[in-house]
C-alpha cells in the first residue's frame, strides 16, 4: 500500500474512532453495517461537526478555507457554506454541508447549480460522504460533483 493510501486508511479510522468510539471495542449493536443506521441511532453528527472533520481533512492535504459562513442571517440566501482553494493544484471548491437528513433550501439549490453549471467544482457533502471528501480532497485528486440525486431547480 503506498504512503498516500495508508494516510488516507488511517485518517479515516481516526474520524471513524472519534465518531463511534474505540473500533476494537464496537458491538455489532453498536455498529450496524449501515453507516445511516449509526447516524440515527446516536442521534447523529451536528452540520458544524460535519464541517469541522472536513476542515481537518481539507487542511491535512493543503487546502485552505478561503471562505466561510459564520452566520447565515448575515449572508446571500443560498451560497455556499464554505470555499476551499488549493494553490498547487489550482482548484477552487464551494461546498455546501447537510446532516444526512439535512434538507437543501431552494436558494441554496439554485447557487449549486449556477456554480456547477458555470464550470467550478461544487460539492454537497453529508457525513455519509466522507469516502468522497477523501477521493476529492486527498492525493486522489477527484473532481467534486454534485450527487446524481441532487435535483436542479425549476428553471
Amino acid at each position: 500500500m503506498n504512503p498516500a493510501a495508508r494516510a488516507d486508511q488511517q485518517l479515516y479510522a481516526k474520524l471513524l474512532k472519534e465518531r463511534y468510539g474505540p473500533l476494537d471495542q464496537l458491538e455489532a449493536e453498536r455498529y450496524p453495517r449501515d453507516a445511516v443506521s449509526v447516524e440515527r441511532a446516536q442521534g447523529g453528527v451536528s452540520e458544524e461537526q460535519w464541517r469541522r472533520q472536513v476542515r481537518e481533512i481539507a487542511t491535512r492535504y493543503g487546502w485552505q478555507l478561503q471562505y466561510h459562513t459564520a452566520d447565515s442571517r448575515r449572508s446571500d440566501a443560498g451560497w455556499p457554506d464554505e470555499v476551499f482553494g488549493h494553490i498547487k493544484q489550482r482548484r477552487t471548491l464551494f461546498v455546501e454541508f447537510k446532516t444526512d437528513d439535512g434538507r437543501l433550501r431552494p436558494a441554496q439549490r439554485v447557487w449549486l447549480a449556477h456554480l456547477s453549471d458555470s464550470g467550478f467544482e461544487v460539492a454537497l457533502w453529508r457525513p455519509s460522504d466522507l469516502h468522497t471528501v477523501l477521493r476529492v480532497l486527498g492525493p486522489a485528486r477527484q473532481r467534486a460533483i454534485l450527487p446524481p440525486s441532487f435535483r436542479r431547480p425549476a428553471p
